[in-house]
This record gives C-alpha cells, sequence and structure tokens, in this order.
C-alpha cells in the first residue's frame, strides 16, 4: 500500500512538471508571437517612413524640375517673342499717280517719313516724284546674333537700319532720291536724342565692318550689307515700313492716306 502511495505521488510530480513545462513552453511561445508582431508592426513602420520620406523627396525633386522648365519655357518663350518684335521705322504714303504728258511715262508722287516706335514722326514729311509705281527703298541694314535680342542688350536689341535713298523702277539707284541727309543714323535709334557712340561706330566705318568677319563678330554683328525692298504702289495707299529685331525690312500695306489737313 505504501508503495502504491509512492508511486502515485511520483506521477503526480512527473504531471506537474509536464504541466509546468508546458506552461512555460507556451508562455515562450507567446511572448515571442507577441514580440514577433510587435516588432513587425515597428519594422512596416519604419519602411513606411522611409517610404514617405523618399516620396517627398522625390515630389519636391520634380517639382524644382518642373519649376525649372516653366522657367526655360518662359525664357524661351520671351526669347521667340523679342526676335518677332516688329518695329515701325517710316511711312509711304502714295500721293498722287500721273502720266507725264512729255515722256508718257507713269510718275508716282511719295512721302516720306520716318516714325518711332510708337508711329509719332521723327521728322518732317519728305515728298518726291519718282518714275514708274514700283518704289524701291535702299537702305544699309546691320543685324546682330540672336543671343542679344533675345536678352535685350540695350545697343544691340534690334537690327539697324539706315535709310539711303528712293527710287523708282526706271530710275538707276545712283539717281534716286537721298534721305539721309549725311546726319548718322536715322534719329528713330538714338537715345534721348543723341546718337550713341556703339551707332556712330558702325555707320561710320559701316563697310569696313561688313568686309571684316573678326571686326563684326567682335560688335555682335552676324550680317552687315545693303538691301532695297521695293513695292508696287497704288495712288491713295499709305504703307508701313517695319524693321524686324532679328532681321530686314518689311513693307505691308496700312490703309488709306490719311485726308490733308486744311
Amino acid at each position: 500500500m505504501g508503495r502504491m502511495i509512492e508511486s502515485v505521488k511520483v506521477v503526480n510530480s512527473v504531471v506537474r512538471t509536464v504541466l509546468v513545462v508546458a506552461l512555460m513552453g507556451g508562455l515562450s511561445y507567446a511572448g515571442f508571437k507577441g514580440y514577433s508582431i510587435y516588432n513587425a508592426q515597428e519594422i512596416l513602420a519604419k519602411k513606411q517612413a522611409a517610404e514617405l520620406t523618399q516620396a517627398k523627396q522625390s515630389i519636391t525633386k520634380l517639382s524644382e524640375t518642373v519649376d525649372a522648365q516653366r522657367r526655360d519655357i518662359e525664357r524661351l518663350d520671351t526669347s521667340l517673342r523679342l526676335l518677332k518684335v516688329d518695329h515701325r521705322v517710316a511711312r509711304l504714303n502714295i500721293l498722287d499717280q500721273r502720266t507725264d504728258a512729255a515722256t508718257n511715262k507713269l510718275m508716282t508722287t511719295v512721302e516720306f517719313t520716318e516714325l518711332n516706335d510708337e508711329g509719332r514722326p521723327v521728322d518732317g514729311p519728305r515728298q518726291f516724284e519718282i518714275v514708274g509705281d514700283v518704289i524701291y527703298l535702299d537702305n544699309w541694314i546691320v543685324k546682330f546674333d540672336d543671343k542679344y535680342v533675345e536678352e535685350a542688350e540695350i545697343d544691340r536689341s534690334t537690327s539697324l537700319v539706315l535709310f539711303r535713298r528712293l527710287f523708282g523702277e526706271h530710275q538707276e539707284p545712283k539717281d534716286g532720291f537721298p534721305l539721309d541727309r549725311g546726319q548718322g543714323p536715322p534719329r528713330a535709334y538714338t537715345h534721348g536724342g543723341v546718337v550713341s557712340e556703339f551707332e556712330r561706330k558702325i555707320w561710320g566705318d559701316f563697310w569696313t565692318i561688313a568686309n571684316d568677319e573678326t571686326k563684326a563678330r567682335e560688335l555682335g554683328i552676324r550680317a552687315a550689307h545693303g538691301q532695297a525692298v521695293s513695292i508696287k504702289t497704288q495712288k491713295g495707299k499709305s504703307y508701313r515700313i517695319l524693321l524686324r529685331a532679328s532681321d530686314g525690312l518689311s513693307i505691308v500695306p496700312d490703309g488709306e492716306v490719311p485726308p490733308r489737313k486744311t
């Protein structure tokens, strides 16, 4: 009987030990699982925070790139607009056209007026009678490198023109009517009424500069040459003479000649 009781005690002790071990194992496993879940959440949170930071950095960089591209587009748009700016430099009014009884040739009476950018006269109108109805306007033209026009550089922001003479299709250029009067650049291109030294240098040495690539390049000039633009005129018509900032002259119709003041 005593042995049986002792055996039961041993069995009970073993059972208790097994239960304790099982309990401790369960608690350890639960703790491990809990730590793993917590640690996984922390790792995920850190990963998400890192991804968010990276996304913010990417957005900032993209925004900076977009801003830079926008500035480049605006600069390019401004440059293109500056290159295409037309300056009103003169006006031709066709006052009369008649056939000369002695020569049986068509004669055209033209009024020439230089203008500033606001379209106001910078000199009094001058009248000439040419042979024929096709009028030629002979001039010297200076075109600057586009970068100076794009940057609106004060002395080189537009092509320059010096009107030389006016003649008809049945006249020799040398027999045309002089327009420059030996006064240098048109007053439309003076600053405060005073011819700049830069312009004076160009016009005073025009043909030397036109034939010297090095000198022209030093002055930022890409082309310097003579030019004669022409148009077949009609009595009573008015014509604008335009100078494009990056190019030469154009003659375009501009309505009827305004009524003469009496």
